[in-house]
This record gives structure tokens, sequence and C-alpha cells, in this order.
């Protein structure tokens, strides 16, 4: 039988290196036993083999697809006699596991803590891509934000390690929070003995619904925490000892996962029916709902784990002091975990990856007939009209290449020869292309300065991802394979390019799900921060101008105290859907806390920060917010701040915006107030 390999951009679990004289090809491989979509082997029920599922907490749509795994009959039909446990508040689903007590469970992200403490735990497959704990108020508790949490009565259930991370990212001071023990029961927050708990989205605000009690959400990821939500776990021994145990049960699961999200108006019946009757079934159809949204399965494979994204939550538990630094994940996440099922990016990918192989051998192929042509020059062991004929090949070769082909004269940057796909490709003819500075064609000239200083340096063929620009305006992204070579008798550098634009998008778009804030649609703070890194360090590195903007609404509290939460966040996608129509296609614009913004310019002085700020505080001035027959206007402080040599970090760079921000409050707000040094 054949093994069914899939192509992913994600998991690099199996490296296929083809070695072209000392350059690497490496095309990411990764081998599911049973895709998601196909059930595994059908078993004689005589060898069933009896495991037990620990459940995080009690029967509900929660589960519901280890109950349509379990009632459609596809753990049967991988060899899977499989009990369901009930969990209660007494129980932790880890440590059951890791006592024998039961074979898999379900647990949140608290399970990279366990890991980080030593214990042995697994992770088979997120089934929620978003987590959904988060904090519920009511209306009249008197916390209009998450800080207000502080001398507040609050309830939290052990599980919530996530929502300690949320404090501590909002700064909020948790040892002055009166923590409760979570009784699970939505009334003592309507009847004020409590004014928070800790909640699932899924759940608890329905209850609230039904006895028509307005409440607030506080979402760990309006503050950059963005966490899976359930995992389904087991033990390293459980992998070890029964390595098609777990396979089986895995791929059964999520088969049940995708029936469930499918068909739920039967799994709310079965639920109802079979399991327990503690929700309504008007109850089990609001959870269904809720699930779907966490769950993505439109666009996320069920079950998919990104590394970097759990090596990331385990970065920011680590920053907040909850696990020891230089915690390893290794052998954390089973190796079998699946990749979001796009079937068109992996289509697309494969065709990438095919393409830039095969640039990267006719770089190879170029390079080495280059060589071969100096070499028989030298030695004269071959004659002048054999050196033609490889000369001829090596032309044919490039000539009808289906990927832009360009070289360069290394001395000073301009090209020297273009193939048809390049001119095609840049929208200009051969006359055109020769002689101009190859520079023009990069969105960032810079980056190729960087480039050609490694190419010098290290030889060998090099790739590199950059964006490239027509010269009717169009940018693309393209994966670049570039080698040293000689030219007509100069030296000169080959480079091949492949659009890789199409496949970027998807990626982007992908990634964008756990990055971009709920209500505006703007960057969340993380990837606001992540990003703003990134460009802190090309500055810095290359010593390029670079600015950054601190935006707050004026007397944000104000309209909300006046109009309320609804309009003032209608307020909020306002504001936020200016900025980002007003500003570059290469500027970051992101929702860094309540009516905060925060605005990165790349490549921009503080004079044409100061003059992008202006124009920016005067449209939000202009800006009139019609809702519900209401209209509203609102002004913006903005401090102002650029990189200088003195700076080490994007902190320095932030808490400099910051002291301007502050400032321009201070003056009288509705200004623009720049900062150099810490003097305005």
């Amino acid at each position: 039988m054949r093994t069914k390999i899939s192509l992913t951009g994600k998991r690099l679990l199996t490296f296929c290196k083809l070695a072209l004289s000392g350059m690497v090809v490496t095309i990411p491989l990764l081998l599911n036993p049973w895709p998601a979509s196909t059930p595994p082997p059908v078993t004689s029920p005589t060898q069933l083999d009896h495991v037990t599922l620990q459940l995080q907490w009690k029967h509900q749509f929660q589960f519901a697809g280890y109950y349509a795994a379990l009632e459609q009959g596809f753990y049967r039909q991988a060899g899977l006699d499989v009990q369901l446990l009930e969990g209660a508040d007494n129980i932790q689903p880890a440590q059951e596991v890791l006592q024998g007590k039961a074979d898999f469970g379900v647990a949140a992200s608290n399970l990279v803590l366990l890991r980080g403490q030593g214990y042995p735990v697994v992770a088979l497959a997120s089934i929620y891509q978003h987590s959904p704990f988060i904090f519920l108020a009511g209306e009249n508790s008197g916390i209009d934000t998450v800080h207000d949490l502080v001398g507040k009565k609050v309830m939290l259930e052990p599980q919530a390690a996530e929502l300690l991370a949320y404090l501590e990212s909002e700064s909020v001071l948790v040892d002055q929070i009166t923590w409760l023990p979570h009784s699970y029961d939505t009334s003592l927050l309507v009847d004020g003995q409590v004014d928070a708990m800790s909640a699932y989205s899924t759940d608890e605000p329905f209850l609230l619904q039904q006895a028509g009690v307005d409440y607030r959400i506080f979402n760990p990821r309006a503050g950059g925490i963005d966490f899976y939500g359930d995992t389904l776990f087991t033990s390293e021994a459980q992998v070890r000892q029964h390595p098609q145990r777990v396979a089986a049960f895995r791929s059964a699961t999520l088969l049940g996962w995708q029936y469930a999200l499918a068909h739920p108006q039967e799994m709310v019946d079965l639920i109802y029916t079979h399991y327990s009757q503690r929700h309504s079934r008007e109850h089990l159809l609001f959870e269904a709902e809720q699930t779907n949204r966490l769950i993505l399965p439109d666009v996320v494979e069920i079950g998919y784990m990104n590394p970097g994204r759990w090596q990331r939550i385990a970065e920011i538990y680590t920053e907040l002091g909850m696990l020891e630094p230089g915690v390893s994940l290794q052998g954390f996440l089973y190796q079998s975990d699946p990749s979001p099922d796009l079937s068109g990016l992996y289509l697309l990918l494969a065709g990438a990856l095919a393409a830039i192989g095969a640039i990267s051998f006719v770089a190879l192929r170029f390079y080495q007939l280059n060589v071969a042509i100096r070499r028989e020059v030298e030695d004269r062991a071959r004659t002048e009209a054999h050196l033609r004929l490889l000369e001829e090949r090596y032309r044919i070769l490039v000539e009808n290449a289906p990927f832009p082909i360009v070289i360069t004269r290394l001395e000073d940057g301009k090209m020297m020869y273009v193939n048809p796909s390049m001119t095609q490709k840049f929208e200009l003819t051969q006359e055109q292309a020769l002689g101009k500075a190859a520079s023009e064609l990069y969105v960032f000239p810079s980056e190729r300065t960087r480039m050609m200083q490694i190419l010098v340096q290290q030889g060998a063929v090099q790739e590199f991802e950059v964006q490239f620009i027509t010269t009717s305006g169009k940018k693309f992204w393209g994966h670049l394979s570039a080698k040293q070579i000689v030219f007509e008798e100069a030296p000169a550098a080959f480079f091949s390019i492949l659009d890789i634009d199409e496949w970027k998008r998807l990626q982007n778009r992908l990634e964008s799900l756990a990055m971009t804030d709920d209500l505006t649609g703007l960057f969340n703070r993380r990837f606001f921060r992540q990003r703003g890194k990134e460009e802190f360090k090309r500055a810095r590195r290359y010593q390029l101008p670079l600015a950054l903007l601190a935006i707050d609404v004026d007397k944000f509290k104000d309209v909300n105290d006046t109009y309320g939460h609804d309009i003032g966040d209608s307020v909020l996608k306002e504001v936020a859907a200016l900025l980002g129509r007003s500003l570059r296609d290469i500027d970051l614009v992101g929702r860094i806390g309540g009516e905060e913004f925060g605005v990165i310019l790349p490549d921009s002085s503080l004079p044409n920060a100061m003059q992008t700020a202006e124009r920016l505080r005067a449209a939000i001035e202009q800006l009139s917010v019609h809702v519900n027959g209401y209209s509203i206007r609102v002004t913006v402080s903005i401090g102002a701040a650029a990189y200088h040599a003195g700076q080490n970090t994007l902190d320095d760079l932030l808490k400099l915006a910051d002291r301007a921000l502050y400032q321009a409050k201070e003056a009288g707000r509705n200004r623009v107030v720049s900062l150099t040094t810490g003097k305005t």
C-alpha cells in the first residue's frame, strides 16, 4: 500500500535534499498515516483496542467531535473501543493522563506550561485555533476596561493560565485582585456576589443573554494573547509504546470533528438525547455556532498546529515569568500534526517549490557551464568549436527559461543581459533593460545592496525572497536565486526569479487570522510589536530612517459614557479605517490599546513623520461618525519619534513616542508633539 504524502509549507518533518554539486534545494514533506479527510483502515471488531479519553469538562458541544467519532463508528473503524470520561471541577485532564488513569485528554494552552515544567505531555492536535477563554463582567459592575478588575472579586478556573498572561501583558496588578474559587455559576455574577469571572465565549454568555443581563467581554486577543484552545494530547509513554494507537485515535478524532461541524443540528440532538440535558437545545446550538468561529474549519485544517505559534505561546509565558527562560519544546508536538487544508495553497506551494528547484538548477547549470568554459580555455584541452557549442547550449537554456533571468555587472549593478521572460514580466523592452540599474526593479533598493554583499562574501548559489516592482508600478514577491559568475570577461551576477506573490498572499492570509484585532481589522498589539521589531532591526542594521507614531483618541471615555460602548466601538472602527486608507502600503498600523493606535513608518525621517502625523490629525478632526442618529466627532493626540543611533530596541522607540504623546495630551490634546532624545 502506497503512503500518501501531503506537501506543506508549515511543518518541516522530512527533508528531501537534492544535492547538486554543493547546492542544496530543501523540499518540506509531511508524512501522515491517514489524512484527515480519509477514514482509517477498517479493523475487525474482535481486535478493538480499549482506550479512554478524559474530557476537560462536562458533556456539551465543546466535545462534539469526540461524540461524532464514537457514534459514526470512526473509532471502531480505526480498531478502537473508546470510552469518554466526563470532566468535573476537581479533575485535571493532564494529571489523569500522566498518572495513567486515561490514555488521552483535552486541555487548554497550559499544556505548554506543563511541558516547560518537565511533564512529558505531547500535543496531538489543536482543535480550537483560538482560545474561548474570556473574562465576563456585568454591565453595571463598574468594570469598563480590564484594568478595572483591580480591587474586584473575580472567579478564576484552574486551567485559565492564559487569562493571567493577558492581565500581566496589560500590566494589571494581579495580586491586587481578590481571586475566588470558580463555582461555574453565572447567577453569582447576576446577583453581584462576584464582579467578574473567567468563562468560555462559547458557553456562559448564552446564560446571561437568556437571563436578560447585559455584560462585558474582555478577550485576551484584544491584548495580543491569542493562544490555541482545546488541544487533544497524550503522554510521551503512550506515543512511544503505542504509536499506531495514537495515530489511529488522532485521525479518527479529526474525522469526528469534521462530521460534527458539518452536522451541528444532528450533534445537538445526539448530545441532548444520549449524553446530557444540562444545556438546552438552544444553548447547545449557540455553543455550536461559537465553536465553529473558534475552530475555523473553512480556513484551517482541523487540528492544525503551527510550531512557531506554540513557541510564541511559550515565549509569552516566559516573558511574563510563568516559564523559565530557554525551555525547549522538543518532543512536545506530535510529529504527524496536519497543516492548513488549503488545497490551492498546497498546489501553488508544490508548483513553487518545483519551479524553485528548476530555477536553482538553471543557475547551477549556468555556473557549471561557465566554469567549464574557463577551465577549458585555461587548459587548452578543448577546441574553440566545442566552446562555442557549450555557449550555444546555455544560451538556448536561458533564452527559453519560463522565468526571468538577469545578468548584471558586478561593478555598477547595470543589466548586461535579460531573457524574454524577464522583459515580459517587468514590462519593458530589451533595449530599455540593457544598461539600466537593476536596483530600479526592487521595491527597496537597499535590499539588493545587502544581497550583493552576501553573494560576494559567501559565493555559491544564494536564495532570497524580495519584493520587485515593474515599470508600470505593479509589485510582486519573488524568489531569487543568485550566483557570481564571469560574463563577457567581466565579474557579473546571475539572477533567476520566480513569482511567488500568490503563495505569499495566501500564506499571509492564514497568518493574519492570529494577528488581527477583532474590532478594527488592524494588526493587534502583539503582531504590531513583532513587525515593529523586524523593521527596527532592518533600520538599525542598514542605517535606514524609521519613525513611529503613538495615536490616542482624546477623551474617548466620554464617548463611551455618553453614547454607549457599541457606538464607541463604531467610532474606533471609523478612526481605524481612516488610518488604514491614509497611509502607504509599506506603513504598519495597529491597535495597541483600548483607544490607542500605533503607526510604524519605514524609510521615514522625523520631519516626514511629523507631516504624516499632522495630516492624520487634521483628517480625524474633520471625521464625522454617524451612528443611530448621532453625529460624533473626535480628535486625537499624536506623539512622534524617530530611530537614532542611541536606541537599542523597539521599546526605546516606543517609550520615546509615548512620552511625546503624553506631552501632546498635557498641552491640551488635538496636537502633534515630537521628541528626539526625550526633549521637545
